[in-house]
């Protein structure tokens, strides 16, 4: 991992002279590109191409590069506690480990797969084990903007996009080379460097970002240090083609902090640990991307998209009372994405259709060691594990103004999918082996219609209808310790009506309304109480997921921006053991209010209070265990910026939870006696961040 490292160091500093080189030489040859200005209102996830929001028939909203700076967030998952129908939950306190991020009330905490899809430049930031993204390995500051679209969009991206899609575009080179350096601190010993190297030319950009980051932990056993580097290069080899290469490498070392009981709270304190092991991670992760654009005219576009991607990781987690298992994975990534986009004419109106193909292959192996001596029942095994799996899917998208207020829209998506699993499971106890091989295959159509109504070119309306499904993930598929449960895809029915008004910069606003039905929701079932299991995942028959997403910011007042949302969410186990329950964690309300105040002269202060309501502990799918208590947290952030024709300065100073609440986002039934364990994971205290950044044009 080591020489990865300094493979990825000589790659930044062999490329800043080269870069300054060849952005001299250019500057001499031909004018100097102007300075790309990216619109708040245009995004591209909702359809894979360009569209306004207020076209969109979904529920969408966008978090600029001025809303990551003004923020206190030092993860992506801080700014997206604010979106409405987003659910974000920690588990280590104050660090980027152990993060889930579900929309629509499918964050239950039972450790199943997710169901919000993530794209980064484009490509999966989904692991083929649990179909979550991990959190830690997206770093915020070399992020431009961040586009959110709540709602099926199986239509469209495939597999794990059924709640939500998330997608992260990273920062380019822009204009004159720029040099940035900048520096964080705040409580429990948090430190963050970053540098940035950044320019263009009319035909080549380029865009160079490292940064290392450490910190002690609101938790014991909670350590975090963490280091990126990235590259962005773009070059217009013609007038119609474009070409892109990104790289980056990550690196990190985790300790996992585990959970609390009411009891181990009162002997340790909140930020106390009582994991015997020393839970803990390490994270290696390089990534290439390669992508060509052929625009030969404005009607028309080609897009091809090749994603590569290792990633390695060690752990060690461990049950209190009980025993420890470690894991090493080792997980590559590849991906092919063909996408034709048309703009024309039918009978006199616009059309636009999208067909595009996606190509998917995952390869994960594993080994595991599993040591828990009970005197009664010891359990001690090696396992070894491999698994593949195919993805393909086709798609066809088309949306067609029949009027100039009316626009329909239909797409549908073929995808398949192909399992090949097989592990060796060695009984040190016994002294036994046993291996098992496991194929399977899926295949899901996913169809989808939409109808907007544009009041005005500021105020619109839609309806949509949509089919929407997962395929079952890594762990799922596999199981515990080698036992392969028989579970089906997820599927689900989707409809959803919504209105947006988007009056520039003064005022937006806009409310969604959705009712799924999802059949073989895969869930949790933890063991009965004192029971010698580790439980299982089941497809239940019929989950209802309904709510409804308030969402609003105005600038009518002068030199004040006020911004808040509210979500109400209902999901409901409609038949079975279970029929009647709520599912664990997402609460039924949540929410946020917050205003940006300019005092001018380069000061601003933003300020923001969100609540959370009371909801069941993970697993507790009998609801019979008392709730969560809800929490409100306040934040806080003075900020100064400068701006010359040499670079900018600028500088802050933040309060997390300013008023010292004690509370915890998520806790859990589980542990050892199997299934009887009630943990709770306590949530940071009062905290503060400061930082400064440079800035110098050359």
């Amino acid at each position: 991992m080591k020489k990865k490292i300094v493979v990825m160091k000589l790659f930044v500093l062999i490329l800043i002279p080269i870069n300054s080189l060849v952005f001299a030489q250019a500057s001499k040859e031909i004018p100097q590109q102007k300075e790309l200005i990216v619109l708040e209102e245009i995004v591209v996830v909702a359809s894979r191409e360009s569209e306004e929001i207020i076209r969109i028939p979904a529920n969408v909203t966008v978090i600029t590069a001025e809303d990551i700076e003004r923020s206190t967030a030092k993860e992506i998952t801080e700014l997206l506690r604010e979106e409405a129908g987003i659910m974000v939950t920690n588990t280590s306190g104050s660090t980027p480990t152990g993060i889930t991020v579900e929309a629509r009330g499918f964050n239950n905490g039972g450790g199943n797969g997710g169901r919000t899809l993530v794209l980064v430049d484009g490509w999966k930031a989904n692991e083929a084990d649990s179909s979550n993204p991990d959190w830690a390995l997206i770093p915020l500051h070399n992020i431009d903007r961040i586009e959110v679209v709540r709602g099926p969009a199986t239509a469209i991206y495939g597999d794990s996009a059924m709640a939500a899609v998330i997608n992260i575009i990273t920062k380019k080179g822009i204009g004159r080379p720029i040099i940035e350096l900048g520096a964080d601190a705040g409580s429990w010993q948090t430190y963050g460097q970053r540098a940035t190297v950044q320019g263009s030319t009319q035909r080549f950009s380029y865009f160079l970002f490292g940064s290392r980051s450490e910190e002690d932990g609101y938790r014991d056993n909670s350590n975090f240090t963490a280091q990126d580097w990235t590259g962005n290069l773009s070059y217009q080899l013609t007038p119609a083609i474009e070409l892109t290469l990104k790289a980056g490498f990550h690196t990190d070392d985790r300790e996992l902090p585990g959970s609390l009981t009411r009891n181990e709270i009162q002997a340790v304190g909140r930020r106390g640990s009582v994991v015997a092991g020393e839970d803990k991670r390490e994270t290696d992760q390089f990534n290439t991307v390669l992508g060509v654009d052929i625009i030969p005219d404005e009607y028309n576009k080609f897009s091809m998209l090749f994603y590569y991607n290792n990633n390695e990781g060690d752990s060690l987690t461990s049950i209190p009372g009980s025993g420890s298992t470690t894991i090493d994975d080792d997980e590559d990534d590849y991906s092919l994405s063909l996408r034709y986009a048309s703009t024309y004419e039918i009978f006199g109106r616009e059309n636009k259709a999208i067909l595009g193909i996606d190509l998917i292959k995952e390869e994960v192996g594993s080994t595991s060691f599993s040591n828990f001596p009970d005197p009664l029942f010891p359990f001690i095994q090696r396992q070894t594990t491999k698994y593949e799996r195919e993805l393909s899917g086709v798609y066809f998208h088309d949306n067609f103004s029949i009027t100039d207020s009316i626009i329909l829209g239909a797409g549908i998506r073929f995808d398949r999918a192909a399992f090949d699993f097989s592990s060796q499971t060695e009984n040190l106890i016994s002294g036994t082996t046993s291996r098992t091989e496991s194929e399977k295959d899926f295949d899901r159509l996913s169809p989808k219609a939409t109808v907007t109504y544009l009041f005005t070119d500021n105020m619109s309306a839609y309806f949509s209808y949509a089919k929407t499904f997962r395929f079952p993930n890594r762990d799922e598929l596999t199981g515990f310790f080698g036992f392969a449960p028989e579970l089906c895809p997820e599927k689900g029915e989707n409809f959803e009506a919504g209105m947006k008004t988007r009056f520039g910069p003064k005022f937006s606003s806009g409310i969604s309304l959705y009712h799924m039905t999802v059949e073989d929701e895969i869930l949790f079932r933890a063991p009965n109480v004192g029971a010698f299991a580790f439980g299982q995942n089941e497809n239940f028959d019929e989950v209802v997921h309904r709510g409804i997403e308030i969402s609003a910011e105005s600038s009518i007042i002068p030199r004040t921006t006020l911004f808040g949302s509210y979500t109400f969410v209902d999901t409901e186990i409609e038949e079975g053991p279970f029929k009647g329950s709520d599912l664990p964690i997402t609460p039924r309300h949540l929410g946020y209010i917050g205003a940006n105040i300019d005092f001018g002269d380069g000061f601003t202060l933003w300020n923001r209070a969100r609540f959370v309501g009371k909801r069941f502990l993970a697993n507790d799918l009998a609801n019979t265990f008392d709730k969560l208590p809800g929490y409100g947290v306040w934040d806080a952030k003075l900020s100064y910026a400068y701006q010359d024709t040499w670079g900018d300065f600028s500088a802050f100073f933040g309060l997390n939870n300013i008023l010292d609440k004690e509370y915890e986002e998520f806790g859990g039934i589980g542990g050892y006696p199997f299934g009887s364990r009630i943990g709770f994971f306590p949530s940071p205290e009062r905290g503060f961040v400061v930082g400064v950044s440079f800035g110098l044009r050359l």
